[in-house]
């Protein structure tokens, strides 16, 4: 509601500045019956003048208050790749923008109409033309081979980790099934069929595959230092985006389409705690939590694509931890196959282990009624 409002004060401000200048603008002409154009033009050259300098104020306020709260560095190898070029882009941007916006005010300040001053034509430049086509085909240029050579080191797979980390993660409206290969490292077989995708089964594990009996899944995403991961990405329903903002890592997740990603994290959970903690806002008190932020820091894996009304809920966390740590995360992990197919198989071998009741045999006793009568 505070919205709505918001929104509909400005229309109506909005509104009544255009109706007022209407009005300014009849009653000059009901004035004298005619409009002094280069006066206008004058005043209009100096508003324009006045909202450049605003302009590049306010820009220059917004990027004081707000770069404190941006996402931090990159916490991976091609995260600080995809970074730079970022950056690069920017700056490059940012200075045609700088000069096309002062020249584009100031043209229209110092070039204003006037009845003194007497236009120059000046149809034609050939040298001209070629600058200001061949200079931004060089930077163009320039920068998609920068995207090129930085998007095929991403995705080469002969620099990948030989002892790579694979991990499984299945978006669904809405929730993350992450799921680990155990101790073995080797996934069990998946058949997607009415047999085996069940409620209890929802990715359709084949349990007869013994690769199968130590894969688990977790609530939480669990990665390794200097390790190289890849992501195996899949979707049940609808398009989900695996997204690590953390990792500049983002893929779509498409039913029927599998897709991956491979990426290397630089800094555990705890190294990021200790950079943000050398960093002003994030030494402030959170309000919510009575401590400093960068202690109630966490790597997040959120869903980038809008996949239905509680799309928001879709996040989870992400740890970041040594290989010593992971192995002794792995060791206290209970397979699936353990804690859910084992107990039924245990149920179902004991209800047939029990003897057989023969009920020609059993006695039945005739209820106290019954023996109400003569006797023979």
């Amino acid at each position: 509601m505070i919205a709505f409002l918001s929104f509909a004060v400005i229309v109506l401000l909005f509104t009544v500045l255009v109706l007022i200048a209407k009005a300014n603008e009849l009653a000059n002409e009901l004035k004298d019956g005619k409009r002094d154009y280069t006066t206008q033009s004058k005043i209009n050259g100096y508003l324009l003048i006045g909202f450049l300098i605003a302009m590049f104020a306010g820009s220059a306020f917004a990027f004081k208050q707000l770069m404190p709260v941006m996402i931090p560095k990159a916490a991976s190898i091609h995260g600080a790749q995809t970074d730079y070029l970022f950056n690069m882009t920017m700056v490059i941007i940012g200075i045609v923008f700088v000069i096309t916006q002062v020249a584009l005010f100031y043209f229209a300040y110092r070039y204003n109409e006037s009845r003194v001053k007497e236009a120059y034509f000046y149809p034609h430049n050939n040298t001209l033309e070629v600058v200001w086509t061949i200079i931004p085909t060089i930077v163009l240029t320039g920068l998609i081979a920068m995207g090129m050579y930085e998007w095929f080191s991403i995705f080469n797979r002969d620099d990948r980790d030989k002892n790579e980390l694979v991990i499984e993660v299945t978006g669904k409206q809405f929730n993350w099934m992450i799921r680990y290969s155990g101790k073995d490292g080797k996934f069990g077989e998946r058949l997607i069929d009415t047999a085996h995708v069940s409620p209890t089964n929802e990715l359709g594990i084949n349990w007869e595959d013994p690769k199968s009996h130590d894969d688990f899944l977790s609530d939480k995403l669990y990665l390794v230092k200097g390790k190289g991961v890849l992501m195996k990405l899949g979707a049940q329903d609808v398009i989900h985006s695996f997204y690590l903002p953390h990792f500049r890592v983002k893929m779509d997740c498409v039913p029927g389409t599998p897709t991956e990603f491979y990426f290397v994290p630089t800094m555990t959970t705890e190294d990021m705690r200790k950079y943000l903690s050398t960093l002003p806002w994030w030494q402030t008190v959170n309000p919510e939590t009575g401590q400093p932020r960068w202690q109630t820091f966490k790597y997040e894996l959120a869903c980038a694509e809008l996949c239905g009304k509680s799309h928001f809920g879709m996040e989870r966390e992400v740890v970041v931890v040594t290989q010593e740590e992971y192995d002794a995360w792995l060791n206290k992990q209970t397979s699936l196959y353990d804690a859910t197919i084992k107990p039924a198989l245990t149920k179902k071998d004991e209800a047939k282990d029990e003897p057989a009741v023969d009920s020609t045999k059993t006695e039945i006793k005739k209820p106290q009624a019954m023996l109400v009568g003569k006797p023979n």
